[in-house]
């Protein structure tokens, strides 16, 4: 199992108009995509520059500080919102005069600018987001890598019976799965998450009420992700494991998820693993079409390290959640070496697009400094 520095890069919500758009009625644009470390990136034009762009279904359209300087745009009003942790951002509102995807150009696009330096911008230059594709359909053909925005259903190979309607809600697709017999769970899907599976907290009380099939693994105190208002605070965070979802009836079995603060629970990229989605806002469908000749239920359970490290702001590694309560480090501990390789300190902006260490197999061996101490002790950490 591999692990960045920061589990979930999620980079937001904010709740933005869509009635600037004006494109062609009819259209079809067909884009390659990349996948890195799971962020689905595409190339695109704004304004005429070229700019690599996140496909995230849970974030409205962004450009960067920078990249909105390079094409001659400026910052407009401010606007508040909430971040992917559920927590208040302000950024300000810019117009888009032309975006081109593939050979279809839209036309004033609203979008939000993010604040100068913010590390983000290390990564992409923007965000192709909700407020623009929910005006058609879009489908992640993922043996083809292939990113289709479309207003045409013909070609799609849409299969009514992977089919789930979309829930109301103005912005982001939010979908029913279900947990068990007889559990469902309220979801958004968030192209711009890197994982399969994360439960709300509010949705795991409702589980524990109702007495579910699903179990609790491990409960600590921590922090893992990144929103647009920067690293999330210490909250405790549960470790579950569901032993069947249902997905547009496809089965999966062995779900472990970390719950978290937002306001609701997501589906990530990581779906993209097993098969193609594609969401028809128009008509208010979302399809998860899976790879032929796949096993129900298909297992996908992921390991997870006992202690996960987390880069701060001030380019220390610390143990941002401690999940065996067994082990001599705690959370907030600091970590100056993993796997042999020293990490006193790195570039928190560099880290966003380079990952400072990689944790990989089924042990390794840190070394860190517990609070209050400046005494150094070597520990072996294991994945399971």
């Amino acid at each position: 199992m591999t692990s960045t520095f920061l589990r979930s890069f999620v980079l937001g919500c904010w709740l933005i108009s869509s009635s600037l758009f004006a494109a062609a009625q009819r259209f079809r644009a067909i884009v390659p995509y990349v996948n890195e470390g799971g962020k689905l990136i595409v190339s695109l034009k704004v304004n005429g520059q070229q700019g690599r762009f996140l496909l995230d279904t849970g974030a409205p359209c962004c450009v960067s500080h920078e990249f909105a300087s390079r094409i001659g745009v400026k910052a407009g009003e401010m606007r508040t919102g909430e971040d992917s942790n559920g927590r208040a951002v302000q950024t300000s509102l810019v117009s888009l005069d032309s975006l081109q995807l593939g050979a279809v150009t839209f036309r004033n696009i609203q979008a939000m600018q993010w604040e100068k330096g913010n590390p983000t911008a290390q990564l992409i230059d923007g965000i192709l987001g909700y407020n623009l594709l929910r005006m058609g359909i879009v489908k992640w053909d993922t043996r083809q890598r292939q990113f289709i925005f479309t207003t045409l259903t013909e070609g799609l190979g849409l299969d009514p019976s992977r089919a789930l309607p979309l829930l109301p809600n103005d912005y982001v697709p939010m979908v029913a799965v279900r947990l068990g017999k007889s559990d469902t769970d309220t979801v958004m899907f968030d192209s711009g998450a890197e994982g399969f599976y994360e439960m709300s907290n509010r949705q795991r009380e409702r589980l524990t009420q109702s007495r579910s099939t699903a179990r609790i693994l491990a409960t600590a105190d921590g922090t893992l992700s990144m929103g647009a208002s920067g690293i999330e605070g210490v909250t405790t965070k549960h470790r579950i494991l569901i032993p069947q979802m249902e997905i547009a009836r496809f089965r999966f079995a062995d779900v472990a998820t970390t719950t978290t603060d937002g306001t609701s629970s997501r589906l990530g990229s990581m779906l993209f693993n097993y098969g193609d989605v594609a969401i028809d806002f128009p008509r208010r469908a979302f399809y998860f079409l899976p790879h032929p000749l796949q096993k129900e239920p298909l297992k996908v359970y992921q390991p997870e390290w006992e202690v996960v490290p987390t880069v701060t702001a001030d380019g220390t590694i610390v143990a941002g959640i401690v999940w065996n309560a067994k082990l001599p480090i705690h959370q907030g501990d600091r970590i100056v070496e993993i796997n042999g390789q020293r990490c006193e300190r790195i570039d928190f902006a560099k880290a966003v697009s380079t990952p400072p260490f990689v944790l990989s197999g089924k042990k390794t061996e840190i070394v860190f400094i517990p609070k209050g101490s400046t005494e150094e002790r070597r520990l072996t950490i294991h994945c399971k």
